[in-house]
């Protein structure tokens, strides 16, 4: 098949469905053969599509992936005070994960092995309604080989944070699709730290899942550091009950092209969404995030903040809507997105929107594209920091500013010293 002269045959991307580590059962065969077909019929999305116009998928489309071979990736620093699920090459690695005692009734497992358990509940957790624009979703639902799965029942609150580890190793062009499903009962809590690093050419399609019981309280925090010569394609959708909050941030540092996609729903009254990130791109990176929060109940809350900076002939995306349907009175919402430009050829196209079906409600937005602040940099430089230092430590505050959104504290060391890396080998020029 193909669409708008670019090549689609699905056999190409996968030609070992028998191996990608779910059981055979039919309610798991059914949803790929689903998402298989839905992709058939619709192919990649185009830059006619709205939500895809600012990004370019040209040099994903024409790559070509093998399937990963299961062996295991370089092996994990301890993650100290913490549950940790490792997945090498997108299958889970068990030698290198470690989980601890957990409450009554929570499952902390992975995806494949919750799949043998309950395969209906498993093949109930992917989105099968098609088109061009959830592409992506469709090739994960019909090749997907693991992921992590973590539910906490009513009013249970977990002991200590949970890591996801993701780490590719690619010899040759190969991907992965994974699948993350996170469910909290009523008033549960829990913090989840997810990351993504690899080396070679490769894909990760991931879809998260994400439900929120009333009073529910999730933290869930995001570090994308893929290799500079891979691609990464996430989907992340989150149903937020009454009284219940969802802390999210996405920092985006790897990868050749990255783009993120999100659909939150505030389903109950006074639910809270903060969703958030930073990102710095150099070279000739590609990175894109698309939101749209839904305001389904009244009295609900969103803070959504992106910041970063663009360096080279890298290439940046934020399109990101917040609407507000006619019964979500009470509404308290609001969205920033600011870039810092650091180079003539840099390119930031920012999108924010609001759609308003209320009349009682507090929503503003605002998106800011600029330099470095040179005066800044002048004050610097009169007590004698050198210009490379100086230049950091205003992209460091500059980009530490949305990292401080983030509530919980060891969140924010992990993506503080990410950032802290990232920056130290930019200015040695590795």
């Amino acid at each position: 098949m193909r669409r708008d002269g670019i090549g689609m045959n699905i056999a190409s991307l996968h030609p070992f469905l028998d191996s990608l580590g779910l059981p055979p059962v039919d309610a798991l065969a059914a949803m790929r053969q689903h998402g298989r077909a839905n992709f058939a019929e619709s192919g990649f999305p185009t830059r006619r599509h709205e939500a895809w116009k600012f990004t370019e998928l040209r040099p994903l489309i024409e790559a070509r992936f093998q399937h990963f071979e299961a062996d295991a990736a370089a092996s994990v620093e301890a993650a100290g005070d913490a549950d940790r699920l490792v997945f090498a090459n997108g299958r889970f690695d068990a030698a290198q994960s470690r989980i601890g005692a957990l409450p009554d009734g929570v499952l902390l497992l992975s995806f494949a092995d919750w799949a043998r358990r309950e395969p209906q509940a498993a093949a109930a957790a992917f989105d099968l309604r098609g088109g061009a624009e959830r592409a992506f979703l469709s090739l994960n639902a019909a090749f997907v080989g693991d992921g992590a799965v973590l539910i906490v029942p009513d009013g249970v609150a977990l002991p200590r944070p949970v890591r996801i580890i993701h780490r590719s190793r690619a010899e040759a062009p190969a991907s992965s699709h994974v699948k993350t499903v996170l469910r909290l009962g009523a008033g549960a809590s829990a913090k989840v730290i997810e990351s993504f690093d690899g080396s070679g050419i490769y894909w990760s399609n991931v879809s998260a899942s994400v439900e929120l019981g009333a009073g529910a309280r999730l933290g869930h925090y995001t570090l994308q550091n893929e290799a500079v010569d891979a691609f990464h394609t996430a989907h992340l959708a989150v149903t937020i009950g009454a009284a219940a909050q969802y802390d999210g941030f996405l920092l985006t540092l790897g990868a050749r092209l990255a783009r993120q996609d999100v659909q939150a729903s505030l389903a109950g009254a006074d639910a809270v969404c903060g969703y958030s990130g930073a990102y710095l791109l150099r070279g000739r990176q590609e990175a894109a995030v698309n939101s749209v929060i839904r305001h389904a109940a009244p009295g609900g809350r969103t803070r959504e903040t992106f910041k970063g900076c663009v360096a080279d002939r890298a290439h940046g995306v934020f399109q990101g809507k917040i609407l507000v349907e006619p019964d979500a009175q009470k509404t308290d919402a609001h969205q920033l997105n600011k870039t810092m430009l650091l180079g003539d050829r840099a390119v930031m196209d920012s999108k924010p929107e609001l759609e308003i079906y209320a009349d009682d409600v507090k929503c503003s937005h605002g998106a800011t594209v600029g330099d470095l602040d040179e005066t800044a940099l002048f004050y610097l430089r009169s007590r004698g920091i050198e210009p490379e230092p100086a230049r950091r430590m205003l992209i460091e505050a500059f980009v530490l500013d949305a990292v401080d959104l983030v509530e919980d504290e060891a969140a924010r060391d992990f993506l503080q010293a990410a950032i802290a890396r990232r920056l130290e080998i930019s200015e040695d020029g590795r």
